[in-house]
């Protein structure tokens, strides 16, 4: 009788054992098992390997904030090609006023629709130097203090969920300036099984007149999408 229940006991412990090891292989990883820096580097080799990707970029405000009166961002909505060239949808604010713009970048060079399409210096451009695509690459190699929160889904996607900080010229690049010198909090979604990005999160208002509380997103799909970009005009 002790033999037989010795051997429920020990075929009961194995099962658990197992379950466990199932229940774990399931989730993807644990905290101890996937290190933040080496994720982080795989993504941004995985998104430089690929043809393109489509994004949304988003100026998130407050809804007591009070409207600027200059020309303001507050979407991008856009495809991106492997040389860093972008043919977008640019949602602005004028004085409150909502306006939207077509915008084409190949190169160095920058065209806007107004009315007919007109090549514009990078000075007067509503989006200066905005690189987003390479931008948002970028950031992957330079955050600092990475840590795994844990797995979640983007659009219906597996993603390993990572928070840090980067500097602020990082920043600068996507938010087009910087008034200030303190890392900026951000969250990172990074596929899986593709180690693509899905989402990136950056948190804190990048200038003096915007209001605390601000952040900004960027959300990628269509990874790998051919998009050929040429100029306009």
């Amino acid at each position: 009788m002790r033999s037989f229940r010795r051997s429920l006991a020990i075929a009961a412990t194995v099962a658990v054992v197992a379950v466990a090891a199932l229940s774990t292989a399931g989730c993807g990883g644990t905290a101890a098992q996937v290190d933040p820096a080496t994720e982080l580097s795989k993504s941004a080799a995985a998104m430089k390997a690929i043809n393109g990707f489509h994004l949304v970029y988003e100026v998130h405000k407050p809804a007591n904030a009070k409207p600027g009166s200059g020309l303001e961002i507050a979407r991008v909505t856009a495809d991106v090609n492997s040389e860093g060239s972008m043919t977008a949808v640019i949602d602005v604010t004028q004085g409150n006023v909502p306006l939207k713009l077509n915008f084409v970048q190949v190169g160095d060079k920058q065209y806007l629709q107004m009315g007919a399409w007109q090549e514009i210096p990078v000075e007067s451009s509503p989006v200066g130097k905005l690189t987003l695509g390479t931008s948002t690459v970028t950031i992957l190699q330079q955050v600092t203090d990475a840590k795994y929160v844990g797995q979640e889904s983007k659009a219906g996607t597996k993603c390993y969920h990572i928070t840090g900080s980067v500097n602020a010229e990082a920043v600068k690049a996507i938010a087009k300036s910087t008034t200030t010198t303190a890392p900026f909090p951000v969250d990172i979604w990074i596929g899986v099984k593709d180690g693509y990005i899905y989402e990136v999160d950056i948190n804190g208002a990048a200038t003096t007149d915007e209001p605390e509380g601000t952040w900004r997103s960027i959300v990628l799909s269509k990874h790998g999408a051919s998009v050929d970009i040429k100029a306009p005009i």
